[in-house]
């Protein structure tokens, strides 16, 4: 068990050692951009195609200002001269390489260990601009300065003209354009991000799923509920509306709240592992009355309107809704007949009394004529 630990760490590591040199080479293999500008003594300027190296840090925004001198030895395949001492300690010199004998990272870095801040290297009877990389991690891992390769036609000039000794100077300016990294790393955020969400989505949507499955499920305890009969020839079942067969004698039949009768092998899967509805009517199979669960998840199925609803409902229902609805009419008629009574009862018992004023009122009239 300790040795399977130990070995799971062990692979971790390895793992972690293995990404993280690959993220740094990677990173350092990012181009370095630039253009050569060159200034002789009396300040005439000229500006050289290269072609940045894929290994090595990158050049500064302003650009990087320093003086040229030729690499001694040439191709810089082993420890070469530094670059002379000058009472401005803070003077930038960069280095001019010929190509081949041994490969650029080696060359870079020889210049590097030098104290040099840069280094261009140049072809030789050629001027096609190659692109400088390497293979060898440990190597790019010890680069930090910027190189760049150049024909051989632009390092003749720079050699006759912009040197150190010839009262020139260069500057490597940087292209205006945007490493890989700043496209890669907010791309590859964006992208993190939006897999943890429909992962989150995806578990949550399963979740759910699961959930409402379960509910909508008839649980075995509840199967228990429901009544089994065994079927007699006589019995007013005859086929099984899931398998089409008839009924023969001593056949189990799960009988379901609504009446209607399965063969158990048929309806007990149903029940459990599709919909807790009768696969006819569609009605709830609600086993029990006392069962709480039963009845909220019922309810709350009820509640809950999809391509599955039944277009009918239970016969119970639409009677109980429809004496409802009759019994609430009938109320009402009687109400208002009621109210008619009595609005004619006040209209005799007014008409009856206006009578009386009247012939009251005659006999008086009668009376004092006579």
């Amino acid at each position: 068990m300790l040795l399977s630990i130990g070995m799971l760490m062990l692979s971790a590591t390895q793992v972690y050692t293995i990404l993280t040199v690959q993220l740094f080479a990677f990173l350092n293999l990012l181009p370095v951009e630039a253009d050569i500008l060159a200034y002789n003594f009396e300040n005439a300027s000229q500006t050289f195609d290269d072609l940045p190296a894929r290994f090595g840090y990158r050049l500064p925004a302003e650009g990087l200002k320093g003086f040229l001198i030729n690499s001694k030895p040439e191709n810089a395949c082993e420890p070469i001269v530094p670059p002379p001492l000058k009472d401005n300690s803070s003077s930038t010199f960069i280095v001019l390489i010929r190509r081949f004998d041994c490969n650029f990272d080696i060359k870079v870095l020889n210049a590097q260990r030098a104290g040099y801040k840069a280094a261009i290297v140049h072809n030789v009877d050629s001027d096609d601009l190659i692109g400088m990389g390497s293979n060898d991690i440990d190597v790019l891992k010890k680069i930090d300065i910027p190189s760049v390769f150049i024909g051989e036609s632009s390092a003749n000039s720079l050699k006759d003209e912009f040197t150190y000794e010839k009262g020139g100077h260069i500057i490597l300016v940087p292209e205006f354009s945007l490493p890989l990294e700043y496209y890669l790393i907010p791309f590859l955020i964006i992208v993190g991000i939006c897999l943890i969400l429909i992962v989150i989505f995806m578990i949550t949507k399963f979740v759910q799923d699961r959930h409402r499955a379960r509910r909508s499920r008839l649980r075995k305890d509840q199967l228990k509920k429901l009544p089994i009969h065994k079927f007699k020839k006589g019995d007013e079942y005859d086929v099984c509306a899931i398998c089409l067969d008839e009924y023969e004698d001593g056949d189990k039949l799960r009988i379901l709240p609504c009446s209607h009768a399965y063969h158990c092998k048929c309806v007990d899967p149903w029940l459990t592992k599709t919909k807790k509805t009768c696969p006819v009517c569609k009605q709830k199979v609600v086993p029990s009355q006392g069962d709480s669960d039963s009845d909220t998840d019922s309810s709350q199925e009820e509640n809950e309107v999809s391509e599955h609803t039944p277009l009918l409902r239970p016969l119970a229902a639409v009677s109980a809704q429809s004496f409802g609805a009759l019994s609430e009419s009938r109320s009402h008629q009687n109400m208002t007949e009621s109210s008619d009574y009595e609005e004619d009862d006040n209209e005799d018992t007014e008409s009856s009394d206006a009578e009386n004023e009247i012939n009251e009122h005659s006999k008086y009239c009668l009376i004092f004529r006579g």
